[in-house]
Parts: structure tokens; sequence; C-alpha cells
């Protein structure tokens, strides 16, 4: 049954919400242009004028023409988000009811191009869309794909922040990689080592890529750089560490290893010592094999090729040293921290400093003294230690013999050069150390 009309009037037999059942004339319906307008207001005095016009109804007159933005929508692309004040004032002259204004708020969004708004209809729907002839494949292709202007608001910003931080991403890690490759090449490990290895282009490109701050990446590249070595350092055995990493920085790279290594099986033949003997307490020391022995020692005089030897295996080891002045400092052993060797020459051990030397020796873990810093854990870490003298010689006869229960002894007697054992054929490295 059709809907009796009276005086330009039509009533609706069951409204869908509680406002009065009387709707405007067709004459009276707003046009379309309200909501179809691709320009945005520029004023709030703009605004009410095409609301006056589109209703036909008397409009109060709205305060000074200067922009507020409580009279403005939002206004994107091509769709604009209305504040709650400027649908209030469209539901007040479309002569609804303002007492619903809380669920057309939740329900009512103005419509500027009805085609886009059907066709973000049939994008978010569950069924499918099919294309049936050639004539219509271009509308399928514009129902399926979605333009910029067309994207919700909060997946605009989304992308673009998306993008963005991509794009900064990967503008970071390539910085980051320039620096890591600079301080793989020279193997650099401090900052200074860094800046003494650089090229003039190096240079150049930091500063383009890292401005002034540059030292700071770098330095943090060098200390990443130092960790990653320290932890592979101490989970490889020596063996198999020298074999992979057996030059140092000022080898020459000889073609054969075959002289220095028999100078090398001389130096410990003049010395009488035994050669499997040597190497392997030497490998159980760096694997940390011996349950209380964690020191390899050798004594001897001067220019007998003690340090020359010891070089030879820490050259290309993070290792740290110890300060002599071990009884007048309480942070002596502070540098030992986040090392894979500890290398010492002309250690002096005190009745004082005993008790922790008895710890490192023995390879037990404690703690010491840091500056500046809490009390940090020494984990233990291989001690190889040359001197020329005694290392026990300012102890007591029971701390003395406890300090070498827990070291492997050899000395070295013949000089360097001598009728014995002449100087070394070449500059002697790590690839010249193999059993």
């Amino acid at each position: 049954m059709s809907s009796p009309v009276f005086d330009n009037t039509v009533l609706l037999p069951t409204p869908s919400y509680s406002t009065p059942a009387i709707l405007p004339h067709p004459s009276e319906i707003p046009s379309p242009d309200l909501f179809e307008d691709d320009t945005p207001p520029q004023s709030s005095q703009r605004m009410d004028d095409r609301i006056r016009k589109a209703f036909g109804q008397p409009w109060t007159p709205s305060p000074p023409p200067t922009p507020r933005k409580e009279y403005q929508p939002w206004w994107n692309a091509n769709h604009a988000h209305p504040i709650p004040r400027t649908i209030t004032r469209i539901i007040q002259a479309a002569n609804l009811d303002t007492a619903q204004s809380v669920s057309i708020f939740s329900t009512c969004q103005p419509v500027i191009n009805w085609d886009k708004f059907a066709a973000y209809l049939v994008r978010n729907n569950r069924n499918a869309i099919f294309s049936i002839g050639g004539d219509l494949q271009s509308l399928a292709a514009d129902a399926r794909s979605t333009t910029r202007v067309e994207q919700d608001c909060a997946t605009l910003l989304r992308n673009d922040r998306a993008q963005g931080q991509k794009f900064t991403n990967l503008k970071r890690k390539a910085r980051v990689d320039l620096i890591k490759e600079l301080v793989e090449t020279y193997d650099a490990r401090t900052l200074a080592e860094l800046k003494d290895a650089l090229s003039y282009d190096d240079r150049l490109n930091l500063y383009a890529e890292h401005g002034p701050s540059w030292k700071e990446t770098a330095e943090l590249a060098c200390e990443a750089y130092v960790e990653r070595l320290r932890k592979e350092q101490e989970t490889t055995t020596l063996h198999e560490y020298i074999s992979r990493n057996n030059h140092n920085r000022t080898c020459q790279k000889p073609r054969s290893t075959d002289e220095g290594c028999r100078w090398l099986d001389r130096l410990l033949a003049v010395n009488n010592i035994d050669k499997n003997r040597f190497l392997t307490q030497l490998t159980n020391i760096m694997n940390k094999k011996e349950q209380r022995i964690n020191a390899f020692v050798i004594q001897g005089p001067t220019t007998t090729g003690k340090s020359l030897m010891l070089n030879l295996l820490t050259e290309n080891y993070i290792y740290g040293t110890v300060q002599r002045s071990g009884d007048h400092s309480q942070f002596y052993l502070m540098n030992l921290l986040n090392k894979a060797v500890a290398l010492m020459e002309e250690p002096r051990i005190t009745p004082l400093t005993v008790n922790d030397f008895k710890e490192l020796l023995g390879g037990r873990q404690f703690d010491i003294h840091v500056k500046h810093q809490p009390d940090a854990r020494l984990r233990r870490l291989p001690v190889l230690i040359s001197t020329n003298t005694d290392i026990c010689q300012y102890l007591q006869s029971e701390d003395a013999k406890a300090i070498k229960a827990r070291c492997f002894y050899h000395h070295f007697t013949v000089p360097i050069p001598s009728a014995l054992l002449p100087e070394p054929p070449c500059m002697m490295c790590a690839c010249h150390f193999r059993a």
C-alpha cells in the first residue's frame, strides 16, 4: 500500500528511527551539491550560505567571517571529516530530531562522490567481483583498485609512515655498512687505529654520510668488531684459530714459511725444550683444558726470544695487560675485562696481590675493582707470562709454591743472536707458528 500524501508531505508508515515521521517535500530536499562539492569551504560564512541555500531554511547569522576550526570540516583529497558542530547544524537545517544526534553521529557520514562511494562498497564487500565481457573490464579494474586519494586516512598515514621508516632504515643501514666495511678492512680495534688507517677518500665518504658525528658511530663499530672477535676467539681452539688467522698486520706474507718454522724449532732445541711438550702445554692453556693450571710462563734473560714467542700467539687475539704496580692500585686487573687472553711482562706478585693472582692463575672466576664503576666479574682467560726473574721472588715459600703449582714453566737461556742461535731469517709472524 502506498503512503498517503497530504499537503506536500510524505508520511512514512513505519519510521526506521524515532524522529517525526515527516520528511521534506522532494522540492525541499537538500541539493546533492552540498555533499558532492569537491572544493572545501574557505570559511564558516561560506558553509552557512551553502546550508541555507540547500535546505531553503532561514539561518541564524553566523559569527564573524573569520575562519574558525570548530566550523570547518577536515578535508582530504576527496572526502571530509565533519566535526560534530557541523553535523549538528546539518541536522537542524534538515528539521531532524536533535535528540537523536548521537545515533546520527555514529551512523551518518556525508558522501562527496557517489561513484567512488559505490566503488568503496564494492571493494569492501565479501562477494567477489566478476567481469563478463570486455566492455566492463575497465569498470571492474576500477572497482578492484584503490588509488591513494581513495584510501582511508588511517591507511594513508600508516603507509606513509611505513614507507618513510623503510627508507630511513635503508639509509641508516647503508651508513653503518660503510663504517663496518672500513673497520673490517683495516682490522681497526680502536678509534685511533681506524683514524690512522683511513685514507683521504675514506674520510670524505664518512663526512658525507655521517657528518661531524662519524667518530661516535665509528667508535661503536670498533667496539662491536672487537666483541665479535673476542667471542669467536673464546669459542675456537688455538690450532683452528691460528690456521684461519695466521697473519698479523705487519706480516710480509712470504710464499714459504719453512725457514721461519725451522728457526722456531731451533729456538726450542737450543734451550733444551721438548717441542711436543711445549706445544701441548701451551695448547691446553689456550683451550682452558687444565683444571687448576691457567698460566704459561717463559723465564730467562733479556733478548732470548721470550716476548717474541708469546707475541706470535697473541698478536691476533684480543688481549689485555696487567699493571706492575698492583700493590699500589686496586684497579690493576681492570684491563683484563672483556679480553680473550692476558699477556703479562714482568708481573709483580706481592703479599698484597697474591690472593688475586692465585684466583687468576688457577682459572677461577672472581670479582675485581673497576674505576668509577661497580665491581665486575672477571671470567677465566688464559694467562701468558714472560719474565726475567722468578715471579715469586717477593712471596713467602708457601705462597710461592701455590703460584708455581698453577703454571707451566719453561726457561729460555740462549741469547739472540749468538753462535747457537742466529737472528730470525725474516719478520716472524703467527704464520710461522705451526706444529
